[in-house]
């Protein structure tokens, strides 16, 4: 395999930023191949994902007719610590993240700890969605869970590791079949939409609703992933923090459109109750054919979610090897000669998710990687304000509306984080 290894020394913390340019591409021989397009649609493919089909019957099981609030509280936590990613990616255009981030706040070691979460919740997350992959895929062709479960998780690896503008390739046309079948369930239950009573109460509470927002919370967490593309990115100091906020933007959007027409089209009881709701609006509203017409577009949702944790898990690991400085984990920062992709990073962690997949029942793995995620948003948060208490050096894009050096924003964000970790424990111990 014709590839070659980056042995170059970490780059200090006064110099991270400066990644972008010339020297950025020397050192990390990283292929800049993705516009503020390629961002934004990469962002909105990466939280538009397998989550919305699946976690909205629950949501709704503990919201009510209110379910729209907890996708608004949830979208409102998640837009919180989108801005501290935005300004931390306009600082550190970095491939590793949040482990970049965290290194640079409370030094390597604690960042090294915190990207074991970080890479353990990508690659359980990719296994674990294959596993919800081929459950979909079963209902068209009667193929066997375990050998389409490996093969979907194979097929996303090699995009993958084709080149970041590939991966994009096929990223927008996931994105538009997903949005396009969010569409339509907004569409055929739009003569509903105005005859529920978005306000009722009857069968909600706070701690309801807020059970809800914990588990809706999880379908917002791709700016973990999408912050790992700035190496690949062009002008990331600009492009990445636009193209974040923007995606969130967008989602929050579709997000409340689909929770209402959810309402709408089934009422709360039996949008709890059902095993594929969305399928269930469309075939009552549209016949069989659209019913199996959306589990196809559930395929192109979660490959695409599989493509962006195994995207984002790689960027990781490479990260992490290039500056963790231990030999052996050297090995992960081959760069591949024609593709410029991290190769070993990404033959890695698809293998990692291949065990996971393979074990074909990770709810309980998969709900603990689910805390992680929260834990490290907490960590980002923390982390850039305790870069904005030691350093006075502007940033590309700073958060508006500050109380001295701290943004009011990310103090939010972390108070809205841990309320929803909390809530989720609840959720998790069954109390509601």
């Amino acid at each position: 395999m014709d590839v070659r290894r980056d042995d170059s020394p970490p780059v200090p913390a006064t110099d991270a930023a400066s990644r972008s340019g010339t020297e950025a591409d020397s050192q990390t021989r990283l292929k800049r191949a993705l516009g503020l397009s390629d961002i934004v649609l990469f962002g909105v493919g990466g939280i538009v994902g397998a989550g919305i089909y699946a976690i909205i019957g629950e949501a709704a099981a503990s919201g009510g007719n209110l379910l729209w609030l907890s996708f608004l509280i949830a979208a409102a936590v998640a837009f919180f610590t989108a801005l501290s990613y935005a300004e931390l990616v306009s600082r550190f255009p970095d491939a590793g993240g949040s482990f970049e981030y965290v290194k640079q706040a409370f030094g390597l070691r604690v960042a090294t700890i915190a990207s074991a979460f970080m890479l353990f919740t990508g690659v359980v997350a990719a296994g674990a969605i294959a596993i919800s992959f081929s459950s979909y895929f079963s209902r068209l062709v009667d193929v066997p869970s375990t050998v389409m479960t490996l093969a979907v998780i194979v097929t996303m690896g090699v995009v993958n590791a084709l080149g970041a503008a590939q991966a994009s390739w096929f990223n927008k046309l996931a994105t538009a079949v997903t949005l396009l079948g969010l569409a339509s369930v907004v569409v055929v239950a739009a003569p509903d939409m105005l005859s529920v009573d978005l306000l009722d109460a009857q069968g909600a509470d706070v701690l309801g609703i807020g059970v809800g927002s914990a588990l809706i919370f999880f379908s917002f967490i791709g700016f973990e992933d999408l912050v790992k593309m700035a190496e690949e990115t062009e002008e990331p100091e600009t492009t990445m923090p636009r193209g974040i906020l923007i995606s969130a933007a967008i989602v929050l959007v579709v997000y409340l459109l689909v929770a209402v027409a959810a309402v709408a089209a089934l009422g709360p009881d039996r949008l709890a109750e059902s095993n594929g709701p969305l399928a269930e609006i469309l075939q009552d509203k549209a016949g069989a054919l659209w019913a199996t017409a959306i589990v196809a577009v559930a395929l192109f949702a979660t490959s695409k979610t599989i493509l962006s944790n195994l995207l984002g898990s790689s960027r990781l690991l490479y990260d992490v090897g290039r500056d963790a400085g231990i030999g052996w984990l050297k090995r992960v920062t081959a760069v591949h000669d024609r593709t410029q992709t991290p190769i070993m990073a990404i033959a890695a962690v698809t293998a990692l998710a291949l065990g996971f997949g393979a074990i074909g029942n990770l709810r309980i793995v998969a709900a603990a990687s689910n805390v992680l995620i929260m834990l490290v948003f907490l960590l980002v948060n923390a982390a850039l304000l305790r870069i904005r208490a030691v350093s006075d050096d502007s940033a590309p894009f700073t958060i508006p509306m500050s109380i001295g050096n701290y943004p009011i924003a990310t103090v939010l964000a972390i108070l809205g984080v841990v309320c929803l970790l909390a809530l989720n424990v609840v959720a998790l111990a069954g109390i509601r």
